[in-house]
């Protein structure tokens, strides 16, 4: 393939910073509902499945969360179908509008004791909006920053989407500490658990006019293959790029069961299981995704230095050695030392939520990177991450041990491992598959002109694959 100089992609570094806080306030808004049905789960286990036995009610609420995400796949097709046919803007900007609706409508949901059992009924049917939308949402969301990100700086405006996530974990765990601290248990239960959920109205609106202002990648428009995107069927992409899907399917799992144990699971296991109460669960979670935000921030932009691969197996070694010691740290009733536990937790958490928003994207050429990574990772979501919190809670209640999630943790993590220490090979500081490189600076792009084939590195691992 013949280089074009005209096809390197400069991008301005300071809009791409405004983009990347526009796009993260939507992962934020996400997440902020994710947090709070984690942070209210046992109310809302009470409200919905009050007529259960006691023992089984949290679980149930787990179930609807995972249930509900039976839909995400379908989401993500046809969300990216929307984005390869349109663009990516349309699809945050249609995205952010459902997930605020759906969410501002589970904090209005009749309780089981008002309409029986149309009320579980009406919360799963509501989780499965949430969850549709959510499946075009993150995918969408990664491919956009990726997309715009110049080449050399991409795992730090990546972790940007993570550090939403925090954002909007944190402000769901502060908010529903504030509401602890202020009413009464009788409130909180009755009317109070449903204003943090109508709360997400007014963010939805400033989400939808901060991405209204996107532009569309360039990776999206000057695409090599634009006239050929749509031609791929599901059938030939599994057959050409099975060893790309096996990577991103894994790293997928890793990254959601880390995610959805902290972010949804970990406030019911130090409320319910270790029993610190509403208040102080709420106030060490808060305390933990702060703590992470830097972290996450300085793990993208380390990704950036010493490659992605390294710091990807750096959180995998860390998660298979260290995750039973972080549970049984916070088993150990004192709080300095379920801190210590929830800290070693965060900070190999980290370094997935650093660095993986700008690898997942990174594994796919541009002609199917929307498609493909939107049903990879909600296939991956549903299973790991819908599920995770169900199986945590499950593993606990059977075996009574409170360390049982680790087990769980450790598996996933030596699993990744094994994948991404022989099947991945970094993508740092490289252009996107299927895309010319995108620049910021006159160095960057005098170093593209005088390097055409390193800055085309994928057109030989293309043209090498078996059609």
């Amino acid at each position: 393939m013949k280089f074009k100089r005209k096809n390197v992609n400069v991008v301005d570094a300071s809009k791409t910073k405004k983009t990347v806080v526009a796009t993260g306030i939507g992962n934020a808004i996400e997440w902020f509902d994710f947090g709070l049905y984690a942070q209210l789960a046992v109310i809302i286990s009470m409200n919905f499945f009050g007529n259960m036995p006691k023992e089984i009610q949290l679980a149930s609420t787990f179930a609807v969360f995972a249930f509900a995400f039976i839909v995400r796949p379908i989401g993500g097709i046809f969300f990216s179908h929307l984005g390869d046919k349109h663009g990516r803007k349309v699809v945050l900007s249609t995205t952010i509008i459902m997930m605020a609706l759906s969410t501002l409508a589970l904090g209005l949901l009749p309780t089981q004791h008002q309409i029986g059992i149309w009320a579980p009924i009406l919360l799963l049917i509501v989780r499965m909006v949430q969850s549709f939308s959510t499946g075009g949402e993150y995918a969408g969301a990664m491919t956009y920053i990726a997309e715009i990100s110049p080449d050399k700086a991409r795992g730090k405006l990546g972790s940007g989407l993570e550090i939403g996530t925090l954002s909007g974990s944190i402000l769901a765990a502060a908010l529903v500490g504030i509401m602890y601290a202020v009413l009464s248990d009788e409130q909180m239960a009755s009317w109070g658990w449903r204003i943090p959920f109508i709360i997400a109205a007014p963010l939805g609106i400033i989400g939808v006019y901060l991405r209204n202002n996107l532009d569309e990648s360039p990776a999206y428009e000057t695409s090599l293959e634009e006239q050929e995107e749509l031609e791929y069927s599901y059938k030939d992409i599994f057959r050409k790029y099975w060893r790309d899907i096996i990577v991103c399917f894994t790293g997928v799992a890793f990254l959601n069961v880390a995610n959805y144990m902290v972010l949804s699971y970990m406030p019911s296991f130090l409320n319910g299981t270790i029993d610190l109460g509403g208040t102080m669960s709420s106030i060490l979670s808060t305390l933990t995704m702060a703590a992470m935000i830097p972290a996450v921030f300085f793990f993208g932009w380390y990704s950036d230095k010493v490659g992605n691969k390294n710091t990807i197996l750096f959180g995998l070694i860390g998660f298979s050695l260290f995750s039973v010691l972080a549970f049984w740290l916070m088993s150990i009733p004192s709080i300095p030392v379920i801190i210590m536990g929830l800290f070693i937790i965060a900070l190999f958490m980290s370094t997935f939520e650093g660095v993986m928003p700008s690898v997942l994207p990174s594994i796919f050429y541009t002609k199917v990177r929307l498609r493909t990574l939107s049903l990879v990772y909600n296939i991956g979501a549903a299973i790991f991450g819908g599920l995770t919190p169900f199986i945590l809670t499950t593993l606990v209640e059977t075996t009574g041990q409170k360390i049982a999630p680790s087990y769980y943790l450790t598996f996933i993590n030596v699993v990744g491992l094994l994948i991404f220490l022989f099947m991945f090979k970094t993508t740092s500081n490289k252009s996107l598959k299927g895309s010319y490189p995108n620049v910021d600076n006159k160095e960057d792009l005098q170093e593209v002109y005088e390097n055409p084939k390193d800055a085309l590195w994928w057109n030989k691992d293309e043209g090498t694959k078996k059609s």
